[in-house]
């Protein structure tokens, strides 16, 4: 049985303020989007998209399964805030386009996180008690097209599987590198679907949604954003 300890890296989040680029609830208590560490990198050349996972696959979770599975301290947290309404954390940062891109809380892989918000560590905190990580098992990865770069954002597929992915892998190693021929720019979803190493649990799906963009003749994956469900 794996275990690793994780330090729990402490920010002065808060200090920046964004506003304008989310949508936000008011008076919501919605749990932040969970942590993963699934994917180390997303890339792209010579026609095709590279994605890279990780060696040791982990995820949060308020799941009670096997103790024998739980790892010891925590995921370093977001870098950056989005800005919420007073009274209730709101919907966080919710649009997945290139502007709000910049604004959006990041996470340690430099991705944007969707519903990402500014007192999620506090909310982590303040539930200490109920949220475990786990080692993970990768059941499947699937690469989907989303559309072109000029299509709405907020029409993206909501968390989880899209309706039809144009590849899937199933039963991926783990720190195996998956590649997908792309013929044209626009975004793509990478999903995987996570399991406890035991397969007793299922954790859902856990993607990053990016941009395909042709430069000097050449693909490259912008925008980044990190599409996770909520604890």
């Amino acid at each position: 049985m794996r275990r690793r300890r994780f330090i729990r890296v402490t920010s002065a989040l808060g200090t920046l303020g964004f506003a304008g680029c989310f949508g936000f609830g008011g008076g919501s208590n919605n749990p932040p989007p969970r942590q993963a560490e699934v994917y180390q990198d997303i890339s792209a050349s010579d026609g095709e998209v590279t994605v890279a996972l990780v060696p040791d696959p982990e995820v949060e979770s308020r799941a009670d399964i096997d103790a024998s599975g739980v790892l010891t301290l925590g995921f370093a947290p977001p870098v950056g805030v989005a800005a919420a309404q007073k009274g209730g954390r709101g919907a966080g940062a919710t649009g997945r386009g290139s502007g709000e891109y910049s604004n959006a809380p990041h996470n340690s892989h430099g991705r944007a996180i969707y519903h990402g918000h500014r007192d999620d560590d506090e909310w982590r905190e303040d539930h200490a008690d109920e949220i475990r990580e786990y080692d993970a098992a990768v059941r499947t990865v699937a690469i989907g097209s989303l559309g072109t770069a000029g299509e709405d954002s907020n029409g993206r597929p909501p968390v989880g599987p899209v309706d039809e992915w144009d590849q899937l892998w199933d039963d991926p190693q783990p720190d195996s590198t998956l590649s997908m021929s792309v013929a044209e720019e626009g975004w793509y979803r990478v999903g995987a679907n996570l399991a406890s190493e035991s397969g007793s649990h299922d954790f859902g799906w856990e993607s990053v949604d990016f941009e395909v963009d042709e430069s000097g003749g050449s693909y490259e994956v912008e925008n980044p954003w990190q599409v996770s469900p909520r604890l």
